[in-house]
């Protein structure tokens, strides 16, 4: 691909761009063509929006704003429940539940069958309008004696007619018409009732009869209604502050509403503060007597526990148990030394050799008698041995020493064995109550353990009874309290000074958009589904196909030529600019033949061909129109011309018979345009083109005329444009406004990028006169000529 070219289709992609921006001039004066349906959608919806304001009862504005008790914060029942204690989750409201709780329909439902709401009253205000009178606005005032709970009617109202100051007319839904007395008991669908007349509501003295719509309604049902309005918001989430507010026809029966509502909502909260006191006070009292013989059972176990193991204090008495156990052993341990010094003495001496030997001292054994005869056997001996030393053992002296130490020596071995029988029975009678003590020590952990059971069953039920005698108390001081109420009101009850609905500026202010809107939707729908060329813009977005001109509407009367000479007309002028757009788009590039053509029949090919080859022979160009429409010929027809020999015949002429002068045929518009007619309709109108002799007659009359017009078939339709476009240096396709479509402007698009015709550009044909290059309607008619 060559540069350039690729720069000619990058400026083609920009050029594309640039077209699909929105051109709201156009737009605007689209939407301006249809005026008429913008004055009809406003007048339809501003007269609506009218109607609406009209017939819609008023209704005010009511609000109240009250400060919820914060009971988590508070020393409330509520927030000292016994039930938020045993079960373990808080039973205190908080304001969002207090808010969902005014909503409730039981609520309002009681506050009207307190303030025994059964009835409404309407008077006429205007034509065709009601308005809701309340209390003493309202002329009589209904009684009921005795209200049927079952009953459902479409039309729950009753029509009075005040005739006089005792009398009345009551018109059923039925239309049946009854007279009665004021105060006279009545029956109906309702119930059994009487009517009052209200004596501080005048009687009108023009004659006519007073008219009072009279409405039943039953409390529970109109209840649940105004519930469903009752609009409950928190004011600040970090304060318990709610704002109550309802829409009502009535402010004074709105405001008592809300009072009683409030009033209510108190009753109700002291009320399930008092059941919620009652029902704990029998239920702990319940608990109560199980838990008291419980108790008594457990204290009576242990007590009889204590007695059988015979312990006070087991941790006083295991105490004990461990510090004699520990002296009996130490006791034990000195017992069996001394046992053991006493054998080994009593062993020493009773061994041979040791009749006249030393007896070892005994500093264990604290026995004085044993003491002194050990030491005086000690001492006999020393002397005995230091006789031996001067005498013999014969010695009478000597020998009575031995007898001495025999003596002696039998009274120590007996003390020792007096002595060691003593210490066996003592350390025998310490270890049995060593032993007693152990076994008594290694019961202990286990009566510990079971008297630690019982100990802890009877704190267990000895708390619960405290914890359950302390709530009683509570519960019965919270039943005995002075209520002081869950909300306290910062704003009473207080009404709108003018009605809210309907809001009249904003309802004309719908009325007036949608006036405007509904129509211009239904152009943008219409818009949508409109499949016709309507403006300029439609075919630029589709196409990127140069445009030569437009041409506006040509009337039937005004004859198909549209130039002349002396013509100033908005359609010659037109020409005259697509004649000079043509020599502007086209210089330095071949001109002179020039093929007109369309996506269908009837878009103005013919007219457009005549015309501006009428242009060109003006500007002293010889020009020659061909009537190429081979299939379906109009051009001599539209010139009112008498069909001759033409192209037919020419190009079937293989003899020479015709010659090119034979076909030519001056034209009636101007003496610089030649006409050549399209002839008999031939059969095979495709060949005749493809022959040769077209070749040679379009070589002759590119050296007689400076421009050949050649007027074929729509490309829509059959390939005639096709086969002549190798011919054409210049092509012209024609669109028509509402006529030509969508999708044949996108074949031209496709004919351009595929570049199967030389140099196409389009014409825009029967274009509205206030569409034409922007000018106005008013513009054009006073600049141009007709």
């Amino acid at each position: 691909m060559k540069i350039s070219e690729l720069l000619k289709e990058m400026e083609e992609e920009e050029s594309q761009d640039s077209k699909s921006e929105v051109n709201y001039k156009m737009i605007f004066f689209k939407y301006l063509s249809q005026w008429h349906w913008f004055a009809l959608g406003l007048l339809i919806c501003l007269a609506s929006a009218f109607a609406y304001g009209y017939m819609t009862t008023p209704e005010y504005y009511i609000s109240t704003t009250l400060l919820l008790k914060d009971e988590k914060k508070g020393a409330d029942f509520s927030s000292n429940a016994v039930v938020s204690d045993l079960m373990g989750f808080g039973s205190s409201s908080s304001v969002e539940n207090e808010a969902e709780f005014f909503k409730s329909e039981n609520l309002m439902v009681k506050v009207f069958e307190e303030l025994q709401l059964t009835n409404a009253y309407y008077v006429p205000r205007g034509f065709m309008r009601w308005q809701e009178v309340y209390g003493d606005e309202s002329p009589i005032k209904v009684v009921v004696h005795k209200r049927n709970e079952f009953y459902n009617v479409e039309n729950s109202s009753v029509l009075i007619r005040i005739i006089d100051e005792h009398s009345f007319e009551l018109e059923t839904p039925a239309g049946e018409l009854s007279q009665f007395n004021f105060g006279q008991k009545l029956s109906n669908f309702f119930g059994v009732f009487s009517i009052v007349r209200n004596p501080q509501y005048p009687i009108w003295t023009d004659g006519s009869p007073q008219e009072v719509t009279v409405v039943f309604y039953d409390p529970a049902g109109v209840g649940k209604w105004f519930a469903k309005k009752l609009n409950v918001e928190i004011v600040n989430k970090l304060a318990s502050v709610i704002e109550i507010s309802l829409l009502d026809e009535h402010p004074e029966k709105g405001k008592v509403i809300l009072k009683k509502l409030i009033e209510v909502y108190e009753k109700e909260a002291e009320d399930d503060k008092n059941t919620i006191a009652r029902n704990t006070i029998a239920f702990i009292d319940e608990q109560l007597v199980g838990l008291t013989q419980d108790l008594s059972k457990v204290e009576q176990e242990a007590e009889r526990y204590k007695l059988d193991n015979q312990i006070t204090d087991v941790g006083a008495e295991a105490q004990l148990f461990l510090s004699s156990t520990t002296s009996s052993r130490q006791q034990l341990s000195e017992f069996s030394i001394q046992i053991e010094v006493l054998e080994s003495i009593e062993k020493y001496m009773t061994q041979m050799g040791s009749d006249y030997e030393m007896v070892p001292s005994t500093l264990s054994i604290q026995d004085p008698t044993l003491t002194g005869l050990i030491e005086n056997f000690n001492q006999l001996q020393r002397e005995r041995e230091r006789m031996l030393r001067t005498t013999n053992p014969n010695n009478p002296i000597v020998i009575n020493l031995n007898q001495q130490l025999t003596s002696l020596r039998a009274s120590i071995l007996e003390n020792l064995r007096n002595i060691k029988d003593g210490l066996v029975i003592s350390r025998n009678s310490l270890q049995a109550t060593s032993n007693q003590f152990q076994s008594r020590a290694s019961k202990v952990p286990t009566i510990e353990r079971e008297l630690l059971d019982l100990t802890r069953q009877q704190g267990i039920k000895q708390e619960h009874y405290l914890f359950l005698t302390q709530k009683r108390e509570e519960a019965q001081l919270t039943l005995a309290a002075t209520p002081g109420g869950k909300s306290k009101i910062i704003d009473p009850p207080t009404p709108s000074d003018r009605p809210v609905k309907p809001n009249k500026k904003l309802i004309y202010a719908f009325g007036l958009l949608m006036g405007l809107a509904v129509p211009f939707g239904f152009i943008y729908v219409k818009d949508l589904w409109q499949e016709k060329i309507q403006f300029k813009s439609d075919v630029e977005k589709l196409t990127s196909t140069k445009i030569l001109g437009e041409i506006s509407r040509n009337k039937k009367y005004e004859g198909v030529v549209a130039i002349s000479p002396k013509k100033r007309s908005l359609i010659a002028e037109q020409f005259r600019f697509i004649r000079s757009n043509m020599v502007f788009m086209t210089y330095k590039r071949p001109n002179q033949v020039i093929m007109v053509t369309s996506g269908i029949s009837g878009e103005g090919k013919t007219f457009f061909s005549i015309n501006f080859a009428i242009s060109l022979g003006l500007a002293n160009k010889k020009v020659v129109l061909l009537e190429f429409d081979l299939r379906k010929p109009a051009m001599l027809s539209a010139l009112e011309m008498e069909p001759r020999l033409g192209l037919s015949e020419y190009l079937n002429d293989t003899d020479g018979k015709y010659s090119l002068d034979d076909i030519i045929m001056d034209s009636p518009m101007s003496e610089n345009v030649k006409i050549i007619g399209c002839g008999e309709l031939p059969e095979n109108p495709a060949e005749l083109m493809m022959g040769e002799k077209l070749v040679e007659m379009i070589d002759s009359l590119k050296g007689k005329f400076d421009h050949i017009i050649i007027d074929t078939a729509p490309i829509g339709l059959v390939s005639d444009a096709f086969i002549m476009s190798n011919f054409a240096d210049v092509t012209v396709c024609m669109v028509r406004y509402n006529h030509s479509t969508k999708a044949q402007v996108k074949t031209i698009e496709d004919v351009r990028k595929h570049k199967k015709f030389q140099h196409l550009m389009i014409v825009l044909n029967d274009a509205a006169l206030e569409m034409t290059y922007g000018y106005g309607a008013k513009y054009g008619a006073s600049y141009y000529q007709n």
